[in-house]
């Protein structure tokens, strides 16, 4: 294929990509206000919000071994969620936020939520960012 033709095949990939509906652009790892706005979705918490627009997000994320309880075995890893760089709980944390209150929410994968909260006992991680 020559150099010209190459390059006619980039520029029309490209614009297709630019023209792609939101939902092929949007990055599963971040829900911000504006998609939650355009979603017009009728919930009135986070939880809710992450439930119908980022389901697995709330997915346990393979096994780990549990060795501090009685019932010692496999269990699911859950998902913490972080609020303004404080550590809120878990997941039911979500229904007590407004979800008009919203900025952004981010996830983060077990590995990436060590990264970036400290140690995480594999716990993946909801980050929410409040409005103003």
């Amino acid at each position: 294929m020559s150099t010209v033709s190459q390059r006619l095949l980039a520029l029309v990939f490209t614009t297709l990509a630019v023209g792609a509906p939101l939902h092929a652009q949007r990055k599963t790892n971040i829900l911000a206000a504006e998609e939650i706005l355009q979603a017009n979705l009728n919930v009135s918490n986070a939880y809710d919000v992450v439930q119908l627009l980022r389901p697995r997000w709330f997915a346990a994320r393979g096994l780990v071994r549990v060795p501090m309880t009685s019932d010692e075995g496999l269990q699911g890893v859950g998902v913490r969620v972080w609020l303004n760089d404080h550590n809120a709980g878990g997941t039911d944390y979500l229904k007590t936020i407004p979800a008009e209150r919203v900025q952004e929410m981010r996830f983060y994968s077990a590995s990436e939520a060590a990264s970036r909260f400290g140690s995480s006992d594999g716990q993946a991680a909801i980050e929410v960012t409040l409005k103003r």
